[in-house]
């Protein structure tokens, strides 16, 4: 048993040792799959489908993680990540609507080193919400004029919306130069983002929902010796 303990402790030490923090940041492109439902009647439904009525919508990311090797060409990275989720509406005849969620995440990204400077990985990510927020944006005419005017009204929607999700990520990112890297990961979401409980209640309808949070993210990380 002493000497199990010692082994372990060896190499924590030796993982601490070779342990690296580093800082990330770059561009999320999201957007949300799914659908939403309104059920008015047994035969009367109202459908938001967010494959076919959105696109994707550009945000940010920002954060820092810590690298741990295991062995030489294998490594686990925890990291604490701002995210800019959300998606954009299509233009449906005058009307036009954009979802924003930030996010607090925090993945468990864990990497092999294929070749020199190239790393593969895969990961869970846990998504804490912070806030959602909507934009309607309406474009009407004035009457007898060709002169258009765009009606903007902004509010918070994060009620709608569980606090915590997961999903999966897969990526691969490229060292250049000494401690410089690029990467590019692709998130999954797997829980529904939508707090059911919680949707607008109306006479004689049920509100339903089952949507996912997908993104890609590009960016630049910098890791400290």
């Amino acid at each position: 048993m002493k000497k199990t303990l010692l082994l372990l402790t060896a190499i924590l030490g030796a993982n601490i040792a070779t342990a690296q923090l580093k800082v990330k940041a770059g561009t999320n492109i999201s957007s949300i799959t799914g659908s939403t439902n309104v059920s008015v009647s047994p035969n009367i439904n109202y459908t938001f489908d967010f494959n076919e009525r959105t696109k994707s919508k550009t945000g940010f990311y920002a954060g820092l993680g810590y690298e741990l090797f295991i062995t030489d060409n294998f490594s686990v990275t925890p990291e604490l990540i701002y995210n800019q989720m959300g998606a954009n509406g299509i233009m449906v005849q005058n009307q036009k609507s954009t979802v924003q969620q930030d996010y607090l995440s925090l993945p468990a990204f864990f990497e092999y080193k294929l070749i020199d400077n190239l790393r593969l990985g895969l990961g869970l990510q846990i998504n804490q919400l912070i806030q959602s927020k909507s934009k309607e944006e309406i474009v009407s005419t004035i009457p007898f004029t060709e002169e258009e005017i765009t009606e903007t009204t902004e509010g918070k929607n994060s009620e709608f919306f569980k606090k915590t999700g997961y999903g999966l990520t897969a990526g691969a990112s490229y060292t250049f130069l000494k401690n410089f890297s690029v990467e590019a990961r692709y998130y999954f979401g797997i829980s529904n983002i939508y707090n059911e409980g919680k949707l607008p209640k109306m006479d004689g309808a049920v509100a339903t929902a089952n949507a996912k949070n997908q993104s890609i993210q590009i960016g630049l990380a910098y890791k400290f010796n």
